[in-house]
């Protein structure tokens, strides 16, 4: 397993703590964002919606995986 970073970004920098999880795989990491994402969005606990929020996920020594945004409808 490979330990993925998960971090709530507000137009680029980052908000709240960094929530760590073991993936098998990238592909496994993006389900795992994905889920996230759905779940930000049906709490409505985001400040001004979903608007200019990201997922951002990285590798454990902080290298960008990728940055998901909320409104990507996913």
């Amino acid at each position: 397993m490979t330990i993925f970073h998960f971090e709530l970004c507000r137009n680029g920098e980052r908000i709240g703590a960094i929530e760590s999880r073991d993936c098998p795989d990238c592909g496994m990491a993006f389900r795992a964002a994905r889920d996230m994402i759905r779940s930000y969005r049906d709490e409505d606990s985001l400040p001004n919606g979903a608007r200019d929020h990201t997922l951002r996920v990285t590798y454990v020594d902080h290298s960008l995986l990728f940055d998901l945004p909320f409104d990507l409808r996913i």
